[in-house]
């Protein structure tokens, strides 16, 4: 990824990322297993841009507290998090989780969902002193009590140390951290005789779709609600439309032609609004006239940012 907009020096390219983003991606790619690849566009004197210098120096303070939490770390154990992201450590007799929270709790209680491990300590891993924070546990999973402000804005680590083998249940689908719903082709429901969820090379899909009475639907929980952007991974041989649908409101797009099932491209049926918090259910279906199967890997729904007053 860039800093800004260009993988070299442009002097007219101002469009720098900021440094909440630059350690929120740093942070969600090592939750996921992966590694960052930041690319820094020298000027031809061989000078760093100073804004690249600023948010280097800044990214590096937040490592400098937390790299325990990021280096020789694994990915997340948890499907979703709806106040940020995860990695871990593998002990002989345990698992330390770092509990990366982007979004601090008002009420001062975090909720691990779906964890079910007995827990030995919990603490905030910028505290030398490392004060135990209290836990309780709950059908809902494990609940930490947390200071009311995070000793860091843009993202503060918890250290969960649990013993045993990892036991989660996990819970259903809910917003993400930035309000962002990802409706995945594993954890959808299927409705007809012909669609299926396609796994492997290349796949993992809803496929097989020849049938245009077969349809798909994932149900979750909104607690920001508004009006999203949707869009669609899809992948076609021949030209075919998909509405989506959630209560009374459908919007429909045309499958991008990719020549290939295994190769997506992205589909824009447009804007849904889910006016009150609550279980919500969203639905993919053909447009019968003209159907031709298409492979269909997720669904998103991006919050729409509000118009400037």
């Amino acid at each position: 990824m860039t800093m800004n907009d260009t993988w070299g020096y442009k002097s007219y390219d101002h469009n720098w990322k900021s440094v909440e983003m630059l350690t929120h991606n740093l942070i969600d790619i090592a939750s996921k297993g992966g590694n960052y690849l930041l690319n820094v566009g020298p000027t031809s004197e061989g000078l760093i841009p100073e804004p690249s210098v600023e948010r280097l120096k800044e990214v590096g303070k937040w490592m400098k507290a937390n790299g325990e939490a990021i280096y020789a770390t694994s990915a997340s154990p948890f499907k979703r998090l709806p106040w940020g992201r995860c990695t871990k450590k593998v002990t002989p007799v345990g698992v330390t989780l770092y509990l990366h929270v982007f979004t601090w709790p008002s009420d001062g209680k975090l909720l691990v969902p779906g964890l079910k491990n007995k827990p030995e300590t919990a603490y905030l891993l910028a505290d030398a002193k490392r004060h135990p924070l209290a836990t309780e546990a709950s059908p809902e999973g494990l609940t930490i009590s947390v200071p009311p402000t995070p000793p860091d804005p843009i993202s503060t680590t918890l250290v969960l140390k649990v013993q045993g083998p990892l036991d989660i249940e996990q819970p259903g689908i809910s917003q993400d951290f930035d309000g962002s719903v990802i409706l995945q082709a594993s954890e959808a429901r299927l409705h007809g005789s012909d669609i299926q969820y396609e796994s492997g090379h290349q796949r993992d899909n809803l496929g097989f779709w020849t049938n245009p009475d077969d349809w798909a639907d994932w149900e979750f929980k909104i607690t920001k609600p508004g009006k999203f952007d949707v869009t669609a991974e899809v992948a076609a041989m021949e030209a075919a439309s998909f509405e989506v649908v959630s209560g009374e409101q459908s919007v429909k797009a045309q499958a991008p032609v990719t020549g290939d099932y295994g190769k997506f491209r992205l589909a824009k049926p447009g804007v849904i609004e889910i006016a009150s918090p609550g279980t919500v259910t969203l639905a993919v279906r053909p447009v019968k006239d003209g159907w031709h199967p298409i492979n269909l890997k997720a669904i998103r729904l991006k919050p729409v940012a509000a118009a400037n007053p």
